[in-house]
């Protein structure tokens, strides 16, 4: 039998659909936790805050494009998508993140990634950071260092033919709680322009809880 804090946690979604003719599209699917459980309350206030922050970033956007004359004659909509990938969904964690894609005008689209991490800590539903799930004594920076290597590793399988660009300092800082969780493993979610050019498209290093032994504790 599960214990009351492992058992899954129901999760809707909700859509939202809004075209302004052939100028913009606004697509946004999340989801939606029962708000009677706190971990799921505290995940639907995340979810719904980035989503509204590029909503709003969006439609500013498209004010500004509407006055500019040659913005006004893409051949495109521009578009405002969000996707949830779901991972982990019970009652004292939920792991998901969120996929952005965003085109509102410039070389090319853009797609960002932001993670949503809420679970257990002394009782009571909090936002989780990497430092929350660290053994005594390990430093993120530690950690982040596996990450790096992991990342080098996949950069050399994707183009074997020359030594892969990393970033001098490593992985930056900024990313470092961009992570989801799964039942076996972290695995960080690295959009494009995070550890390296545009063309080389999103990274996602996966770290198993047996390869962060004695360094991160499974949640």
């Amino acid at each position: 039998m599960l214990l009351a804090s492992a058992q899954p946690l129901k999760v809707n979604y909700h859509t939202e659909r809004t075209r302004q003719g052939d100028f913009y599209t606004i697509d946004i699917r999340m989801p939606v936790f029962p708000k009677e459980n706190p971990v799921g309350a505290l995940a639907n206030q995340e979810v719904e805050s980035i989503v509204k922050q590029f909503k709003i970033e969006f439609l500013k956007t498209m004010a500004e494009n509407r006055n500019n004359k040659y913005l006004r004659r893409m051949p495109e909509p521009f578009l405002l998508q969000v996707r949830p990938t779901l991972s982990i969904a019970r009652a004292d964690l939920v792991s998901l993140y969120l996929e952005i894609f965003w085109w509102t005008g410039g070389a090319h689209p853009n797609t960002f990634y932001r993670v949503v991490n809420v679970g257990t800590v002394n009782g009571k539903p909090r936002v989780l950071q990497l430092r929350d799930m660290l053994e005594p004594g390990v430093t993120p920076e530690t950690v982040m260092q596996r990450v790096a290597q992991q990342v080098e590793t996949i950069k050399r399988k994707r183009d074997p033919s020359q030594a892969p660009w990393m970033p001098q300092e490593g992985i930056p800082q900024q990313y470092w709680n961009r992570f989801i969780l799964t039942p076996n493993a972290v695995v960080w979610v690295l959009e494009p322009y995070a550890v390296g050019a545009y063309a080389e498209g999103s990274f996602f290093p996966r770290l198993r809880y047996d390869e962060l032994r004695g360094l991160v504790r499974r949640l």
